[in-house]
Formats: structure tokens, sequence, C-alpha cells
């Protein structure tokens, strides 16, 4: 999405009929980036232009090519991956599917309910029209694409490997939404998830199968505790202490785990050595 469309986000939070344009734009940043990927990977892209050459050689290696998305560029990142046919391998950090179930999770929704809430002041109304809304968000986020990313591709579109990292106490972005896609595509877990005294029984893992042993070649999952309060269980965002969602991208382990993740024969490893990834807030 672009900052241009922040305002008819707003207009659809007022009239939900007029939703459709929401995925629409997203599809069509889907297919910018598609060919933003391929000109950096094509020959005759990027690299051929003297804009990015040096004494005429090539500044961008464009033998490979991942993605890395981040938060909302993550979210939708997922059904990127899915459709993408130059780049194989991702990593969505701070990701999450199914915006029916984010938005209430997030403290981001905060200034957009002040206009959907007066438009639709209903709770019973508020809860239909966020599954009628997903209906169509389908087509234009991770919920509609997840089952192609890991298996089962679209035509002519090959399997995905994807590492999926997640923070403890997201105020923004909830931990619970990144489970649900890490089931969803098959992703195995890194455990144990959290440290015994910050566990909830099931929470963290229900239904996603361990790594079994390292390194792993397959799609994973990994939870990075930094020492936040730990997510209410409730259909509510997290609002004490730190906000511990762009704490991830800079932990020092996440930062190893990607780098050897992002390779043609790349593989997931230990970071944690064993134990739950944990690392410093990030100011």
């Amino acid at each position: 999405m672009a900052e241009e469309d922040t305002g008819n986000a707003i207009r659809v939070l007022g009239d939900l009929s007029t939703f459709g344009t929401i995925p629409d734009r997203t599809q069509q940043g889907f297919l910018n980036f598609l060919f933003l990927g391929r000109l950096m990977k094509h020959p005759l892209g990027f690299a051929s232009n003297e804009a990015f050459q040096f004494d005429g050689v090539p500044l961008i290696d464009n033998e490979d090519l991942y993605f890395d998305g981040n938060s909302e560029g993550a979210i939708f990142g997922g059904a990127l991956m899915a459709i993408a046919q130059d780049f194989t391998r991702g990593v969505l950090g701070e990701a999450g599917m199914n915006y029916s179930m984010l938005l209430h999770r997030s403290v981001d929704f905060d200034e957009y309910k002040l206009v959907f809430e007066p438009a639709y002041p209903d709770p019973y109304d508020q809860l239909v029209s966020m599954s009628l809304m997903q209906m169509l968000w389908d087509r234009g986020e991770t919920d509609g694409y997840a089952q192609h990313i890991t298996s089962d591709p679209y035509p002519d579109t090959p399997k995905h490997t994807i590492l999926l990292l997640g923070a403890v106490g997201d105020h923004q972005v909830s931990e619970f939404a990144l489970q649900v896609e890490a089931r969803t595509i098959g992703a195995r877990g890194h455990v144990p998830y959290v440290a015994d005294d910050r566990q909830r029984g099931d929470a963290y893992g229900w239904g996603i199968d361990p790594i079994a042993s390292y390194p792993w070649d397959g799609s994973a999952y990994f939870l990075f505790d930094t020492g936040s309060p730990l997510a209410p269980l409730e259909n509510l965002p997290p609002r004490e202490g730190h906000d511990p969602h762009d704490d991830t991208p800079n932990i020092p382990a996440a930062q190893e785990l990607k780098d050897a993740f992002w390779h043609p024969d790349g593989q997931v490893i230990d970071v944690c050595s064993g134990a739950p990834c944990t690392g410093e807030p990030h100011a």
C-alpha cells in the first residue's frame, strides 16, 4: 500500500460497501513488487542501466533474489511469496494473516476506530462486517494465498520456503496471527518458544510441529522475547510496557538466522542454542 491509500482506508471504514477498493490496491502492490523483482534479477533490468553500474560493471548481483518483509510488508508479503516466480525464499518479520483477526488485536487500529465505530456503533454489526470484509480481503492479503506458498503452488510457480519471525507481546501485529500463518503453511517451530515463566499452556505452539533437528531445510517459525508484558488471550491489543514490534530485526541472533537462510542452499540454524530466543529491546 502507499501513503495515498490512507485517506481511502478512512473513507472505506465509514462506508464498508466500498471495501473492494482496498484489496484492489494491494493486488496492484503485489504486481509492482513482482516487476521490481524481475528488474533486479533480469540481466536487461537495473543491471543494464548506467545508473546501477560503476565503470561499466553492474553493481547489482542478480544471480539470486530474496524477499525481506516486516510488519505490513510481512503481512502482505506472504501473499507476494505465493505468487513470486523470481524468488523462492523470504523472511516475514512481525507477520500475521487474517486482518479480521489482526485489527482488534492491534493498537494501530485505534485511530481507524474513530471512524469505524461511529459509522457502525452496534458491536454485532462490527463483528459481522469484519467477517464480510475478510471475504473480499482474502484476494488481497496472505489469508487467501497461504495454502499455495510452501505446497500446492499456483501453475508455473515454484514452491517457496519461508522464515517467520515474531515478538512476544507485539502491540501492533499479534503473534497469535503469526501462529495461524505458521500452522497454515506447515512451518516448523523453534522450541521452547518462551521460558517456562512466560508460557501460557499451548498458546505459542498449538498445532505447530517443532523443528526436529538443526540445520533445518524447510520453512520455520521463531518467536523472540524481549521481556514485554504478555499479550492478552482476549480479543484485545497489548498496551502495557515496551512495544517489541521493532525489536526482532535488530536482534543479532535474528540477523544471523536470516543471513544463514538467504542462500540458494540456505538453512535454518539454531541461533538460540536450544533455548528460548531472547533479545534486548530496541530503543
